[in-house]
């Protein structure tokens, strides 16, 4: 009796061991679980980004005025009759005082 005992004992703790420790045990599903939520965020962003790619194709497809936003923006592209004023921040230069006209 006190065979089958010991041999149920140890069948319980056998199988306790594979639902909690085991490859496809509890915290393994968990550990999934929790991969797959970081991969579907993932996939949302990249989602976002390809529609808003997606825009930018069919805007840049159809007409010229989105052509021209993104001259300005890339290239600094001035249409005919504008004037350019360059405006440098003494921060970016690394000089300071007399706005940033001192000689060496």
């Amino acid at each position: 009796m006190k065979f089958f005992i010991c041999l149920g004992l140890l069948a319980i703790v056998v199988l306790q061991y594979r639902f909690w420790l085991g490859d496809t045990g509890h915290f393994a599903v968990v550990k999934l679980t929790e991969r797959v939520a970081e991969e579907q965020v993932r996939n949302d962003l990249y989602d976002r980004r390809n529609r808003r790619l997606a825009a930018e194709i069919v805007a840049l497809k159809d007409g010229l005025d989105a052509v021209e936003a993104r001259a300005r923006t890339s290239l600094g592209m001035i249409s005919e009759g504008e004037t350019f004023f360059l405006v440098v921040d003494d921060e970016q230069t690394g000089r300071e005082g007399r706005g940033g006209l001192e000689t060496p």
